[in-house]
């Protein structure tokens, strides 16, 4: 008598027969052949309509040509270019860094989304140009237009500009949003302002346009209406300006400085004074404690001795000079004097106001009374 275990090996192969001839019969019906060439040229065949769907989709657009990394192109052998394509574009774009991708994502979408907008409004525009610059984006139009540039509220605000290049120290004291044309300290660096205007005032081509004229209120003489000369912006100007500041208001604080300044550029517009800075506030420094500013004729030599001091007063003869801070309660005032004095003239002069300790007068008839 045959083992049992003779007998369990025999049945063994006939089942393991049947098994394969399912496994072959079932092969048949979803494959139609049931060879592995057969077999692989239908994984291929599906792979490859993937691969070519999966290409149109990508294929960039006129509008979306940021995807330009992503095109993939249709494989002319099934299973093999497609595959090698789709796995080096696809290591590439894995390759490169976020940022980049997140400019190149950004880039034409936003250039995109405008020039659509425009289109549809029926408007011709300026190009916008995208560019980063420390992962910050600015709009820069190619021709100024003062239209486009106020409704980009997202990018510049033009309060912004009212603080532009003030030292901090006198933030609060700037009356004036804009600064004269000609003080180039005060011009904001941006995309947003033109830079050849202060070049055409300077050269005489347009020499109103952009200068700072005081306003004036009741009681104001009419050469109030005239701006400073350009010289005045010059080193040299600017020198004897702060120079007149730091001797004459250093002890003072910077309202009473910057009203000192506004008397002697009130000197320059008015036309019974000399018509530059230097001469107006060494006017008579030959008289011996009789010249118009007694610094300067007082037989002191003028030593400067504290530096911070003197950089407050040339800050303050610039933000006076440019038109940021004008002092309405000063206004056409020609005159000052210490508390602790009394001169004749000023009996003759309407008092204006008091800053610190002086007193501001300006005349009743434009010029001396």
């Amino acid at each position: 008598m045959p083992s049992s275990s003779n007998v369990g090996s025999g049945r063994w192969p006939s089942n393991a027969h049947q098994r394969m001839l399912a496994l072959f019969c079932a092969s048949w019906f979803v494959f139609g052949f049931a060879s592995p060439t057969g077999i692989q040229s239908s994984k291929s065949g599906i792979a490859s309509r993937a691969t070519s769907g999966l290409a149109a989709t990508l294929q960039p657009s006129d509008e979306c040509s940021h995807l330009e990394n992503l095109r993939l192109g249709t494989p002319r052998n099934p299973g093999e270019a497609g595959e090698s394509n789709l796995v080096a574009r696809t290591d590439h774009f894995r390759s490169q860094r976020p940022q980049r991708v997140v400019e190149e994502a950004k880039r034409p979408r936003l250039t995109a989304s405008v020039a659509s907008a425009s289109k549809a409004a029926g408007q011709d525009s300026a190009a916008l140009v995208l560019s980063s610059i420390t992962d910050t984006y600015l709009l820069r139009e190619s021709e100024f237009d003062p239209d486009r540039l106020a409704g980009l509220s997202t990018f510049h605000n033009p309060a912004d500009d009212r603080l532009a290049g003030v030292p901090a120290e006198l933030a609060d004291l700037v009356t004036n949003d804009g600064a004269d044309i000609l003080a180039t300290a005060y011009t904001p660096k941006d995309g947003f302002h033109t830079a050849g205007a202060a070049f055409d005032a300077l050269l005489g081509r347009d020499e109103a346009a952009g200068r700072f004229v005081p306003p004036l209120a009741e009681g104001d003489h009419d050469w109030m209406k005239q701006p400073l000369p350009a010289s005045v912006f010059s080193a040299a100007e600017q020198k004897c300006l702060a120079t007149a500041i730091y001797f004459e208001a250093r002890g003072e604080e910077l309202r009473g400085q910057a009203a000192v300044a506004q008397v002697i550029l009130n000197r320059v517009r008015n036309p019974a004074y000399p018509a530059s800075v230097c001469d107006v506030v060494y006017q008579n420094e030959s008289w011996l404690n009789k010249c118009q500013f007694s610094f300067a004729c007082d037989g002191v030599p003028d030593l400067i001795t504290d530096r911070r001091a003197y950089r407050l007063a040339k800050d303050v003869a610039m933000a006076v000079t440019g038109g940021k801070i004008f002092l309405p309660e000063v206004a056409s005032s020609t005159h000052y004097n210490a508390t602790y004095v009394s001169p004749h003239w000023a009996r003759s002069m309407e008092r204006m106001t008091q800053i610190g300790s002086h007193i501001f007068y300006r005349t009743f008839g434009g010029g001396w009374s």
